[in-house]
């Protein structure tokens, strides 16, 4: 589909729509037309869009749903290794604590400077892992919307 007014072009890479919802109209009928809205500029693309069209339009919903899938996974994987390297960096804390120094913490042995690190490093991991599954949910949750739209043939954005 290709928007007129802004020159925008929906192609099965990339889609942009925000938000899609699936809400059956009154006195909606086989008759009723079905407007496509251009996800950028929000004008009407054009009316009694082809079947060509709409393939277009569920196949980018399909690859953005994917991607969806891609960062929810990414987003899990990081927050799984984060809890695995906290959970290794309390143990090198407790191993920082010597005998010598009446089991206080020695801020200057090598145990404590791997605490450090492993701390940082899983601090990011599950900061990234939160961010990318957020992200990764709210994208599933559109395009699933989205796409049941179209089945329905009732996407008006």
């Amino acid at each position: 589909m290709f928007c007129y007014h802004c020159g925008y072009k929906l192609n099965e890479e990339k889609i942009e729509a925000q938000e899609s919802t699936y809400k059956r109209i009154e006195g909606m009928d086989i008759d009723t037309e079905i407007n496509y809205v251009c996800p950028r500029c929000g004008h009407l693309m054009h009316e009694n869009a082809s079947p060509e069209d709409i393939k277009s339009l569920a196949r980018a919903c399909h690859a953005e749903l994917q991607r969806g899938r891609n960062d929810l996974a990414r987003g899990m994987s990081n927050i799984s290794i984060g809890v695995i390297l906290l959970v290794t960096s309390i143990v090198f804390l407790l191993l920082s604590r010597k005998a010598d120094n009446q089991f206080q913490i020695t801020p200057t042995s090598p145990e404590f400077m791997v605490f450090c690190a492993l701390a940082v490093i899983s601090v990011i991991l599950l900061v990234f892992g939160v961010v990318f599954t957020v992200f990764g949910v709210r994208r599933k949750v559109t395009y699933t919307h989205l796409l049941k739209d179209i089945n329905n043939e009732t996407f008006v954005q």
